[in-house]
């Protein structure tokens, strides 16, 4: 049995291009036949021989029967094959061997990926910083005069070596930052995408972009807008869908059902920007990577440097139920355009609704309920809901 693949849908910065990759993909006993794919970047040959002075582990993710019981080797890089998230994804595009090994040496270490700070939870963090603005004076209160002048486009920098956009970082390296519940939803993933070329990427089925989406690398096209007032600042971006974000100046959080993109509260040390993201949806980061639990939280600081056209953007992000700590990114973000650029717009993204309504075989709207084909639950992990029907079925999970 045969079935076309349509694999990814991908945006440019500004105006957004759909691309289709498609492969072929057995059906028959959970393989998939690997056909050549257009590919994202230049491929160069790559081995399935192990590198000089590599042992390869008796069982790995590209010769597991069933992944679930092979916990014992997820932490270890051979388990992988010394691949990062990204060099995962690279497994199934163009000419690439399936199971070809990655660079052994190259990694992030695990004290550049956790939090340096002493804090065990987002709002201790946040209130630490709230009290160090008041002995300061502050939190300072902008007016429209003494606002920061940050509008504009700006593009990101430096992600390629920080380890959540999954470029440099082994993945093994992550596993024992996880707890376990969640080291398995990531070998999950990474096995399925991998293994199973059954990637389930939001952009490919118009799953709504989630606020952890923010820190991917094709989350938000690498492109920020930025306005701001002095009651709130607002970042708007986006390639499968819009990313929006509003930073409430002076306010609470008041929110009590789980938002997309959480509710953000904010405050001004000076010209930093100080925010605390709380009331965030459960959802996953991107190509090979993590999911996080509706228990995250995130600290961030924005500091411009002395000239207003670089934004160090620091996130600290606390999530008790996907984290054994706080864990930690900074960016910088580079002024790019003014707002009245004469040629640079913020292109909408419509894709795909959360509507269950569709309409019956008589022709009139009924609303689809769980069980019922064609139901997306996108509070129960769709991509995983997919995997385990079809590539798991008979799998013992200890």
């Amino acid at each position: 049995m045969k079935l076309i693949r349509t694999a990814a849908i991908a945006c440019a910065a500004i105006a957004c291009v759909a691309s289709a990759l498609t492969a072929v993909v057995g059906a028959q006993g959970g393989a998939a036949t690997r056909v050549p794919e257009a590919s994202r970047r230049n491929a160069r040959p790559k081995s399935t021989t192990p590198p000089p002075g590599i042992t390869p582990l008796p069982v790995d993710m590209f010769t597991t029967k069933n992944f679930y019981l092979d916990r014992k080797y997820w932490a270890d890089k051979r388990y992988q094959r010394c691949n990062t998230p990204n060099s995962l994804w690279d497994q199934n595009l163009a000419d690439n061997p399936l199971g070809f090994w990655g660079d052994c040496n190259s990694d992030i270490p695990v004290e550049k990926i956790v939090s340096p700070l002493p804090y065990k939870t987002a709002e201790e963090h946040y209130n630490a910083l709230m009290a160090a603005a008041k002995k300061a004076g502050g939190p300072t209160k902008h007016t429209w005069q003494t606002l920061p002048k940050w509008d504009g486009y700006y593009l990101r920098s430096g992600q390629n070596d920080s380890w959540i956009y999954g470029s440099k970082m082994q993945s093994a390296t992550l596993i024992p930052l996880l707890t376990p519940k969640y080291q398995t939803y990531y070998v999950q993933q990474q096995y399925h995408e991998t293994i199973s070329n059954s990637p389930q990427w939001n952009g490919s089925f118009c799953y709504p972009e989630g606020l952890i989406r923010w820190w991917s690398g094709p989350g938000p096209s690498g492109v920020f807008q930025i306005m701001m007032n002095p009651y709130q600042v607002q970042f708007l971006s986006g390639t499968a869908g819009n990313l929006l974000r509003q930073f409430l100046i002076g306010r609470k959080h008041v929110q009590q059902v789980p938002q997309w993109f959480g509710e953000t509260v904010a405050f001004w040390n000076g010209n930093t920007l100080v925010s605390w993201t709380a009331n965030v949806q459960a959802w996953t980061l991107t190509h090979n990577m993590f999911e996080h639990s509706g228990a995250l939280e995130i600290v961030e600081t924005f500091t411009p440097d002395a000239t207003g056209k670089k934004i160090t953007w620091d996130a600290t992000f606390y999530d008790p139920e996907a984290f054994v700590r706080p864990v930690h990114s900074e960016i910088v973000l580079n002024h790019n355009k003014p707002l009245d650029d004469p040629d640079t717009r913020h292109t909408y993204v419509e894709c795909r609704t959360m509507s269950s309504i569709v309409n019956g075989p008589d022709g009139r709207p009924v609303q689809l309920t769980f069980g019922d084909p064609g139901f997306i639950d996108y509070f129960g992990r769709p991509w995983a809901q997919n995997w385990e029907e079809h590539f798991e079925k008979g799998w013992k999970k200890p």
